[in-house]
């Protein structure tokens, strides 16, 4: 009975002293817990947005129009939104561990049900639980756990660092999955083990979620903040500020990150695996390092909303620039190569402004999950109107896209202004930025 007792004392400290993490963490435990939260939350993104890099592939093996892809692209999304808030108060309330145990196993047990090639109206069902189980109980608790890891000073480099990550782990899989698409005659069998693959992995990162998580994310006034820290949340200008930009943002890389594949095939003409190699190029591989160039950049700055601003006006320039390059096959991909650089380099580090837009930290929880719900919206409406759009007429529809994204830039870069000229007005002491 001796051996029996041991391994429970063990396991108990193993456990307690798991507890404590957030207050005896340190650079390398914290480096190697960034490192696989970041590995799983870009892995578990992959299928639900396939289609963003096997766009093609996906609607021949799922027999799809544009239209019903995009449909289904809208039922995630609008369901997503309710989710994020939901995986707010969830956040205040439960384990991070859990939470993300739970999301990474069911993503994986749905994923083994779209491997089974099941009908439209399962597809509806299979795509409303990805939305449930990659935001409800992942995305406010990826938040908070990044947002520990780090003084205020840091966040910049480490949304960045997570962001990159985040890519190169997609990048790599996106081209493992390419390599055996080609193994197989048919899309539809290279299509069918990819998704059980996936599923596999996110099995395995469910396990390693449970096991190598704090359960709990102390900070001094954590307890204070539960009471009513949706309500608190919700009070604060910095978080419907925040909301907002981010909204803008995500539609203007929505736009370019959905739909840059097809443009490469529909309109520049090229054959699918080149357009996929290109997507995963602009998707991934570029986020990889501009993430984190992004986020250093942007420590440097002293408003790292004055960083945003000046990426968001070169961004804005290129999509409207866009139109005009149909019948210019490099200088096309440069320049989408070059707007999908920036969007991710902004993408990266967004989320590190809440600081500037004075959102406390024990309110990370409930303010990721209201600011989610916001910024996240264009999941609800972007595919089905650009898949719309795309059915009607191809050239005409692109053109339509590229100048909603460069509205969005500039609705972004207005907010961006109105939240630094807040914060330097709240906070004369720190002068008027290098």
């Amino acid at each position: 009975m001796t051996k029996p007792i041991l391994i429970w004392q063990s396991t108990r400290k193993y456990i307690q002293n798991r507890e404590g993490i957030r207050m005896n963490l340190t650079k390398s435990k914290r480096n190697l817990l960034v490192t696989l939260l970041s590995f799983m939350v870009g892995m578990i993104y992959f299928i639900p947005f396939i289609r963003i890099s096997f766009y093609d592939q996906t609607i021949a093996a799922l027999n799809l129009t544009n239209t019903q892809l995009g449909f289904l692209g809208s039922i995630y999304g609008t369901l997503a939104i309710f989710c994020y808030a939901v995986g707010g108060i969830l956040a205040q309330k439960f384990s991070p561990r859990i939470l993300i145990g739970i999301s990474l196993a069911g993503t994986g047990a749905t994923t083994l049900w779209q491997a089974t090639f099941p009908s439209y109206t399962s597809l509806i069902i299979i795509f409303a639980l990805y939305a449930v189980f990659t935001t409800a109980t992942l995305w406010s608790p990826y938040i908070t756990l990044m947002r520990s890891f780090g003084s205020d000073s840091e966040q910049g480099r480490l949304f960045g660092i997570s962001e990159s990550l985040r890519s190169l782990v997609s990048a790599a899989v996106g081209f493992l999955f390419i390599w055996i698409f080609s193994l197989f005659s048919d899309e539809m069998g290279g299509y069918r083990m990819i998704l059980i693959i996936a599923a596999v992995i996110y099995f395995v990162f469910a396990v390693l979620a449970l096991i190598v998580f704090p359960s709990s994310v102390q900070t001094e006034k954590k307890e204070a903040a539960k009471k009513g820290s949706i309500l608190a949340a919700l009070k604060l200008p910095g978080v419907w500020l925040v909301g907002l930009f981010i909204f803008f943002c995500y539609a203007l890389n929505c736009g370019g990150a959905y739909y840059f594949g097809t443009y490469t095939t529909q309109v520049l003409h090229t054959s699918t695996a080149v357009s996929s190699g290109l997507q995963i190029l602009r998707t991934y591989i570029l986020a990889i390092g501009l993430g984190v160039i992004g986020g250093i950049i942007a420590d440097r700055f002293k408003y790292r909303s004055r960083f945003l601003i000046c990426v968001l006006a070169a961004a804005t320039a290129a999509s409207a620039f866009m139109p005009f390059l149909g019948n210019f096959l490099w200088i096309a991909i440069v320049v989408s190569v070059l707007i999908s650089g920036i969007n991710y380099m902004i993408k990266s580090i967004y989320y590190s402004i809440m600081d500037e837009a004075v959102i406390p930290r024990e309110l990370t929880g409930a303010a990721s999950g209201i600011i989610a719900f916001i910024a996240y919206i264009p999941d609800a409406f972007i595919t089905s109107m650009v898949g719309v759009w795309l059915d009607k007429d191809i050239t005409g529809g692109f053109n339509k896209l590229f100048a909603f994204m460069a509205a969005c830039g500039l609705a972004a870069i207005i907010i961006a202004v109105i939240i630094n000229k807040r914060y330097i007005k709240a906070n004369p002491e720190t002068g008027q930025g290098k």
